[in-house]
């Protein structure tokens, strides 16, 4: 139970972060690196499927009233990568840092498809300029190289809480 508590009050710390003034200027490139989502991908990984689909479905839809956009794009785009996420981490053995930033790569991609398809269908057409600009690998590219000292700082503290 400790564990989920951790992840819970890491999200928020970081959901409160992004909301911040102070998070605009950590960019690169007019790029800000998704904490909130390595955060979630860790937690999926390390937890499952069940807890990281029920944490990205919580952030996203927190996420959400935040922003003021439409309510339940980021919650279906966080949950589905919590699900997704936790099958990857049942199915591999060990927990590898290595293999948490590739993964984060590739699902920084992916929330950047299903969040520029669900915007295309609901709210404007053209909202692909995120890829064409190249944005979205820019971004990947940060939460890949931010992800192993995450991993590593959750790693520790998760040791910590259950020993």
């Amino acid at each position: 139970m400790r564990k989920y508590v951790v992840f819970i009050l890491l999200l928020a710390f970081f959901v409160f972060f992004q909301s911040t003034l102070f998070y605009e200027r950590i960019n690169l490139r007019d790029v800000s690196p998704d904490f909130i989502l390595i955060i979630l991908s860790i937690a999926a990984f390390l937890l499952g499927p069940m807890p990281g689909q029920i944490m990205g479905f919580g952030v996203g839809l927190i996420v959400d009233i935040l922003s003021g956009g439409l309510l339940g794009m980021s919650a279906f785009a966080y949950t589905i990568i919590g699900y997704g996420v936790g099958i990857v981490g049942d199915m591999v053995y060990g927990r590898n840092i290595l293999i948490s930033s590739i993964l984060l790569f590739f699902v920084t991609i992916v929330k950047g498809v299903l969040l520029s398809m669900l915007a295309a269908m609901f709210l404007e057409p053209g909202y692909f300029a995120y890829f064409s600009q190249g944005r979205i690998f820019l971004e990947a590219v940060i939460n890949c190289l931010l992800t192993p000292p995450l991993f590593f700082i959750i790693m520790r503290v998760k040791k910590m809480v259950t020993e």
